[in-house]
């Protein structure tokens, strides 16, 4: 292997990450700093490197240097993260406020222990890990906390993962059935990645189609005890749950926020409990602040 100097050193553009982010058309993409890793100092951009085995003879490898670098941008890019939150990490994640003077000032509710949880949980991540339900009302920065989970296990670890928003992925569900596209074949993308994360859960019009699918894809990676992430803006407390209507089954109205379970069906927010963590947000709406 080479004299890796180059790659060790810092780089004012990239700051030794060694890939750049940048938002494009819908999503966040990441890529390769040509400030600094252009031709990659491990092998010259062959992609390979080589050494000599116990027999004598001259084997290619592939390169440890850029091989696993590309493997972490590709999972980061196959996450298709939101293009509003391409900047999103853990570290950057605001959790207090700002003094006049531009110092840091008093804490936002619980948001500095909320992040401290996320990113133990990210740094001891191991696949199968338990995952966890944000729950808070609009503007607490769920889906901020949830994308740099997601960079972080993909550009970091390297595991693979997917971000979708609930009701984007709703469409995109229907436009596939509508193709004529079985339902193990739409489905499997989503039961099989290791880690799925589900912004908005509950989110969108309330029907039975919407309930089911959902239904499928929990009890799927229920049953694979895959890592799977929300959140949601739907109360859980069961003090806020209705009783339905015994006659029909459906639940009475009321003036009060639906409880999540009302919104994905009482099999599914029943498995959430022994797949995940509630995790509460308590803290203002950001934007406002």
């Amino acid at each position: 292997m080479k004299d890796l100097a180059a790659y060790t050193a810092s780089c004012p553009r990239c700051d030794r990450d060694r890939y750049l982010i940048e938002p494009r058309a819908e999503m966040t993409v990441a890529q390769v700093c040509p400030d600094c890793f252009g031709t990659c100092p491990a092998c010259d951009g062959t992609e390979f490197t080589y050494e000599i085995d116990d027999r004598g003879y001259e084997v290619a490898r592939q390169c440890p240097v850029c091989g696993a670098l590309n493997r972490r941008i590709q999972a980061f890019n196959d996450a298709r993260i939101p293009r509003r939150h391409h900047d999103a990490t853990l570290e950057n994640f605001e959790t207090h406020r700002l003094a006049e003077d531009g110092s840091q000032g008093s804490p936002v509710g619980n948001l500095p222990r909320v992040r401290f949880r996320l990113y133990n949980w990210v740094k001891g991540f191991v696949p199968g890990e338990r995952g966890f339900l944000l729950v808070g009302k609009v503007g607490t920065g769920k889906t901020h906390l949830l994308s740099g989970v997601i960079r972080h296990l993909t550009l970091e670890k390297g595991v693979p993962a997917r971000f979708v928003e609930f009701t984007h992925l709703l469409s995109e569900l229907r436009e596939q059935f509508d193709r004529g596209k079985g339902e193990t074949e739409i489905l499997r993308p989503l039961v099989e990645i290791p880690v799925l994360a589900i912004d908005e859960l509950g989110k969108g019009r309330r029907t039975d189609w919407q309930i089911s699918i959902i239904e499928e894809i929990i009890s799927k990676r229920y049953n694979r005890s895959a890592t799977t992430l929300f959140t949601t803006n739907y109360p859980v407390d069961e003090d806020r749950r209705l009783t339905p209507d015994p006659a029909t089954g459906s639940y009475a109205p009321t003036a009060t926020t639906e409880h999540l379970a009302e919104r994905i069906g009482e099999r599914s927010f029943s498995r959430l409990y022994e797949m995940t963590d509630f995790v509460g947000l308590e803290a203002p709406d950001h934007r406002r602040r």
